[in-house]
């Protein structure tokens, strides 16, 4: 059965550096969960893009690791710190297609 990936597209109300700290644990707490594979915490380059937003990509074995790990009682205090510095929208989406690069013949 292919991942899942869970988009969570944040617009601060405090400080990037403030926000980067507490997003770093709650990645170190989601890390450790099971089923974890990877995540990226991305900030835009585009001009004109004031550095208030972030979106963060994680990929998830399966749904049901991700759900057990947002509801893991661990989770509230990681989930708590981040709302009191963004607003989020949080979609955990289905893989439904997947491509690579084509590699160039030597």
């Amino acid at each position: 059965m292919p991942h899942v990936t869970f988009v969570n597209t944040f617009l601060l109300h405090a400080p990037a550096e403030e926000f980067e700290r507490a997003f770093a644990a709650t990645s170190e707490f989601m890390a450790a969960r099971p089923g974890f594979l990877w995540h990226q915490l991305l900030r835009p380059l585009e001009p004109g893009q004031d550095g208030s937003r972030y979106v963060n990509v994680a990929a998830w074995r399966d749904e049901e690791s991700f759900r057990a790990a947002v509801a893991h009682p661990g989770f509230k205090p990681h989930a708590a710190a981040l709302r009191a510095l963004a607003t989020s929208e949080p979609v955990l989406y289905e893989t439904r297609q997947t491509r690579t690069a084509v590699t160039e013949p030597a």
